[in-house]
Order: structure tokens, then sequence, then C-alpha cells
């Protein structure tokens, strides 16, 4: 059994970190997480945050895991054998946590950080990155910019988003490195014009068309005009879309998909999300693209749930808001603007 730093009480056993600061960090997490509108609990989260750079760096460390898809596996795994209750709070600031954690939770914690998460950090940070050596043009979190590319065609990044441009004699092509771009490509049959994302490579000579990347697949929309859509390992068998399509490519394949309404496909161009009787997570994955700090999603019911609506881009976090409400989650806001659906 380990004792209580501060009052000496004896404290539940649970994973205990092999680094001090990052133990403490744990706790801060579980803390806030528990009570964040707590007046004392947030005082004396700020002065151990402020007493030793180390803490905040620690701290930061684990909210940027919130975005990480295994740290979203290893929550749903635990957080259903979870029923936390809310911490015991001390009624004045402290300048460090006390250790009265439920088990449950501290557990849930400790299976995080014992499966090795931290330790991904590298490989969560080395990605980026890559993409900002590699791109000729990125957005940041929340910015929509359109780019005039060197054949005469026009490209609207997306928010979050990053390309490569590889404009030669013979050919145009883009590399979709993150996230989603509309194409308005310039007719030149001699240059055929390729886009190439995660798990997919599309070929036009001229339409209007996006394409958007992540993790787990590409999906494409053709506004107009006619595409062919490949896979990389299979580029003998490729895909026509006409105008109205839509496809998906995954490591298993090409799938087309039921045609989506082309006013909700592209409302992002001006500034909106419109989506129609979607998985909540599909559409915490799209809001998490324009939040600067991380969402997670703790409940595999609510991540589930169909929703429906039409809401501004620059306002993430009023849209989580809304759509908590029409799901039955509850949503808590963390320091530095994390937000948590449960």
């Amino acid at each position: 059994m380990r004792q209580d730093r501060s009052s000496g009480n004896k404290a539940e056993s649970g994973y205990r970190h092999a680094d001090p600061v990052t133990d403490a960090a744990l706790d801060w997490f579980v803390r806030l997480l528990d009570a964040p509108a707590d007046a004392a609990t947030l005082a004396a989260y700020r002065a151990w945050r402020q007493s030793d750079p180390r803490h905040a760096r620690a701290f930061d460390r684990l909210t940027e895991l919130g975005g990480m898809a295994e740290l979203h596996s290893a929550t749903l795994t635990h957080v259903a054998a979870a029923h936390v209750t809310a911490a015991h709070l001390p009624a004045a600031p402290v300048p460090a946590p006390v250790r009265r954690v439920c088990p449950s939770r501290r557990a849930w914690l400790g299976s995080i950080a014992a499966t090795g998460l931290l330790a991904l950090m590298g490989s969560h940070l080395y990605p980026d990155l890559k993409t900002r050596w590699s791109a000729d043009h990125r957005t940041a979190v929340g910015e929509r910019r359109e780019v005039a590319l060197p054949d005469g065609s026009q490209m609207i990044l997306d928010s979050d988003s990053a390309v490569a441009l590889a404009f030669g004699g013979e050919g145009r092509r883009v590399a979709l490195l993150r996230g989603r771009a509309w194409f308005d490509v310039a007719r030149d049959t001699a240059r055929p014009f390729r886009v190439a994302a995660g798990f997919s490579t599309v070929e036009v000579t001229g339409t209007a068309f996006s394409v958007e990347s992540d993790d787990r697949g590409d999906s494409v929309f053709l506004e107009r005009g006619r595409v062919t859509v490949s896979r990389p390992d299979d580029p003998a068998r490729p895909m026509t879309l006409a105008p109205g399509d839509r496809l998906t490519a995954t490591a298993r394949g090409l799938t087309m998909q039921p045609r989506p309404d082309p006013a909700e496909a592209l409302s992002w161009r001006n500034g909106r999300y419109a989506f129609h009787n979607e998985r909540f997570d599909t559409v915490v994955a799209t809001l998490r693209r324009y939040h600067a700090a991380p969402i997670l999603l703790l409940d595999e019911r609510i991540a589930m749930t169909r929703v429906s609506g039409n809401f501004r881009l620059d306002d993430p976090a009023g849209a989580l808001a809304a759509l908590a409400g029409m799901a039955g989650a509850r949503i808590t806001s963390l320091p530095g603007g994390i937000l948590v659906l449960r």
C-alpha cells in the first residue's frame, strides 16, 4: 500500500509510473476529469503546474495523447468497468496532488500508461514533423486556404491538412499528406492530374472533386466530370466515378458508398459541417480536425448513436455541446481546451 503524500493516510494501491513527475501528472489528469469546475482543485492544479516547468510539460504530453487512436482504444476497453465517483478535494491549494483517486479510475489510467502509450509520443510526433518537412502547402487547425496550382488548377485545403506538389513537363501530381482538399482541375489531356492519398490514387484530366485521408482510409467525392480511383498495390483494377459518386479506399480495397447530398459533402468549403444520420464517433472524428486541443470520446454506446446536424466549423466546441445533448453524452472541459465526452 502507498502512503498519501500530503495527509499521511493510506492511499489506494494502483499503477504508479516510474517517473514521479509523470505520476503526478496522471493524478492531475484524473482529478480534473472528475471535478473540473471545482475552484480549489483548479487552484491547486495551477500551483503544481507553475511550481516546475517539468510539471507543465508532463501534463501537456498526456493531453496530447488524447487525439491518438491507441488512447481511444485503451479507454474504451477499460472505462466500461470503471464507475467513478468524484474525488475528495482539498479545502485549499496544495503544492502536490492529494492521492485520493478511485481505484478503478486509477487502474484505467495505469492501463493506458502500462500499454506503452507514453512511449508512443515519439511515434505520434514524428509523422507531424515529417509532414512539416515534406509539405508545400499546409493549414493550421481551423484554417481553410485557397491555392492556385502551377497548371492553373484551383485547390482548397481544409483545416489541419497538407499537400506536396510535383508538377513537371509530363505530369501533375499532388500528394495529400493529411486532411482534406478539393480540386478544380484545369483540363490537359496530355498531362493527367493525379492525387495520391494514403490508400488510393485519383487520376483525372479535368474535373472537380474532393479527397479526404486519415489513418483509417481515403474518401473521394466527385462533384463533376469523371475520375478513376485505384489502389497503389493494384493499379490495374481502377474504379470509375460519375458525378455525385463517393468512394472509400482502405487497406481492404475500394468500396462505392451511398451517394451523399452534394451540399452536405462539400459544405466544409463554406465553413459548415452538414451531416445526416452519421455515427457520433464519425462526427467527433471530423470535428477533431477543427479543434486545437484533444477531444476524447470514452463511451462506446454514445459512439454508435446516430445524429444529424448543420454546424459552423469555426465553433467545434459549440457543435459538440449541442451534439452531446442529442446523443445523451456528458461533456467535460479540461484546462487547455481538452474536451471529454462520456
